[in-house]
């Protein structure tokens, strides 16, 4: 049997609340020295794939954002029509150089900012009404470092209908979406297409799967990719009648809204290589709460490379092991 694994595991601590009001000085976020954001032509970025309605590329040190003069605040030079101000509501940071920010934006009902900094690169985005503002690394695309990022403004559904079947363009609160872990498949596809690659078909197995280890791991306040009665996370996918012997996991842990969870996890290179694995052409989430943990929320994204009316591939051995099993791991808690 081969596996391939990419197992990672980054302990997060305990949210501080922070005050949501105006701040006197905040950091000025996505320009250079000069304060004028340097912006290329679409013909210099198509290296970067995708079709995105509007996109440039700006220079910024994540590391400003640990300097800032005051954490309730920061300033959004997105385009040079689109300026916002984002007030802090929470904030989760530690000794190793992680940042996770929420806030909101002011004077826009409902739009909110998620922000991310992680092994030196900042992961961002700015929910608006009727749009999405992403910013990330041109190294997560291209495998180069720099400090240089892409900053793209997308509309909420890169698609006529979500992967449970809705059409909704809404980004912000109201939207008409059946649960949390719907959202969050909108998210993966909405991130798969802005880099080119098709999105993932919804299976409800795979959902199952993933509902029951969001359940198990939630019933023993634990993250991990073995569940309590000692199958691993592809047995388990497998015990669902999943027809396919490529798979892959992410979980995560301690994290309430889809969003965060999402943005969370993209930063980690082990689950951003899950999200946006060309193999995989189906996903399906699961999200399980419990009020008395430590975690309280837990979340699980199980992909697959099953298609329509495929037969299941996996064979066990004596032993009770499959055979040409592929699983990817990616846990964040």
């Amino acid at each position: 049997m081969t596996i391939r694994s990419g197992f990672f595991a980054f302990i997060m601590f305990l949210v501080a609340l922070l005050p949501a009001v105006t701040a006197h000085s905040s950091v000025a976020l996505l320009s250079d020295g000069a304060g004028v954001a340097k912006t290329q032509t679409r013909s210099d970025l198509q290296s970067l794939r995708g079709e995105i309605p509007r996109q440039r590329v700006v220079r910024f040190d994540p590391e400003r954002l640990f300097r800032r003069p005051d954490p309730r605040s920061i300033r959004l030079h997105l385009f040079h029509d689109l300026s916002l101000t984002a007030l802090g509501r929470e904030e989760q940071n530690d000794s190793n150089g992680f940042l996770l920010w929420t806030g909101k934006i002011e004077g826009v009902r409902g739009a909110k900012l998620i922000l991310v900094v992680r092994n030196k690169l900042l992961f961002a985005s700015v929910y608006l009404p009727s749009s999405i503002v992403q910013i990330r690394p041109v190294e997560a695309m291209t495998g180069e470092f720099s400090r240089s990022y892409i900053v793209r403004q997308l509309p909420c559904l890169m698609g006529e209908k979500s992967a449970q079947g809705l059409v909704d363009r809404n980004c912000g609160p109201g939207a008409n979406l059946r649960a949390d872990a719907g959202r969050v498949v909108q998210l993966i596809n909405l991130e798969r297409q802005a880099d080119g690659l098709r999105p993932l078909e919804y299976s409800r197995k795979l959902a199952e799967a993933a509902r029951r280890h969001a359940l198990d791991m939630a019933g023993h306040d634990i993250c991990s990719h073995m569940l309590s009665d000692g199958k691993t996370f592809y047995e388990n996918i497998f015990a669902c009648g999943y027809p396919s012997s490529v798979v892959g996991e992410n979980l995560a842990a301690g994290f309430a809204s889809p969003e965060v969870t999402f943005e969370a996890m993209f930063s980690s290179p082990e689950h951003r290589a899950n999200i946006l694995n060309s193999r995989f052409t189906q996903t399906g989430v699961g999200k399980a709460v419990n009020t008395a943990g430590g975690y309280r929320c837990f979340w699980v994204q199980d992909f697959g490379a099953a298609s329509a009316g495929s037969e299941p591939t996996m064979r066990a051995d004596r032993s009770g092991r499959f055979d040409r099993c592929f699983p990817w791991l990616g846990c964040l808690f």
